[in-house]
């Protein structure tokens, strides 16, 4: 019995095939990898936008019911506010009163910063140019 080489068919992948494949797969698994490097800092740190967004409003109800703002931070954290509003989370914010009692200026660092929306809201809360500080975003009462 022969066997004719003409019809035998060899079905397989040569080494630099191999390397190649697994070259490409090696780029684009570091290229997914690096898009989701941070993204557990950036979720955190728009939790922690929300969070002081929320608290405007609940400092915004405060004001209508007193007609000023808590006087420092130790009314917001305590019981009496939480008809404002229920969880603050994990924000670790700053709150400073301006304006006599009239206004307020909250602030929060971030982890990962939210590139220029930092600036752009302590801009928007009347901290000047050369007073900004990197990677904490601020809320205000206007």
């Amino acid at each position: 019995m022969k066997i004719n080489k003409k019809n035998k068919k060899v079905f397989g992948f040569t080494l630099v095939e191999l390397l190649v494949v697994i070259a490409i797969i090696g780029v684009l698994t570091t290229l997914i990898m690096v898009n989701f490097v941070g993204s557990r800092e950036r979720a955190g740190d728009s939790k922690k936008m929300q969070n002081l967004t929320a608290l405007k409003s609940a400092l915004r109800m405060y004001y209508n019911d007193f007609q000023t703002y808590p006087a420092d931070k130790s009314v917001i954290l305590g019981t009496g506010f939480t008809g404002y509003i229920l969880d603050l989370g994990d924000t670790g914010f700053e709150y400073t009163l301006t304006n006599g009692g009239d206004g307020f200026i909250l602030r929060t660092e971030l982890e990962s910063g939210a590139g220029i929306d930092t600036g752009i809201s302590q801009l928007n809360c009347g901290i000047a140019v050369g007073s900004t500080e990197a990677n904490v975003y601020a809320v205000c009462s206007n």
